[in-house]
């Protein structure tokens, strides 16, 4: 597996995205893209990611939340909203 992470492209990634959707959402989606583009760890674009967080409730209050790899969504293009937030205590 050959490491394609860059620092700069992970940076950019987070100035774009982490004001709305927070900076470990918005790293995980741009780590998640990088296993999407190897035909050699993923078929059809398909697999799954996740990182813990915190998410708004329809409340606006902040809970404690896991945010998930949608299903369907290609792991090479996914965008930040590909991984729904949901409720820890919930979960529980």
């Amino acid at each position: 597996m050959k490491n394609r992470w860059r620092d700069e492209d992970a940076a950019r990634f987070v100035a774009e995205h982490a004001r709305q959707w927070g900076e470990d959402l918005s790293l995980r989606t741009y780590s998640t893209r990088l296993l999407g583009a190897d035909d050699g760890l993923v078929l059809h674009g398909g697999g799954n990611t996740s990182v813990k967080g915190t998410h708004r409730n329809l409340l606006g209050e902040p809970v404690s939340a896991i945010f998930v790899k949608a299903s369907g969504s290609n792991m090479a293009t996914i965008e930040p909203e590909g991984h729904p937030g949901l409720d820890l205590e919930c979960l529980r």
